[in-house]
């Protein structure tokens, strides 16, 4: 299953199942695993940890 059919098949069914209210939770958990693979350089990693 490629990823874009599952991340298509996720979406359909929050919406479906009325459990739109995980999407803000998701949308954070992306954001941060991002801050984390861009903080893997060293020249920008003091400027995340500040962050946090």
């Amino acid at each position: 299953m490629s990823k874009t059919k599952l991340i298509k098949e996720f979406f359909e069914y929050i919406s479906e199942n009325k459990k739109l209210w995980l999407m803000p939770i998701f949308i954070l958990l992306g954001l941060i695993a991002i801050a984390v693979l861009v903080s893997q350089s060293q020249a920008i990693a003091p400027f995340i940890y500040t962050l946090f």
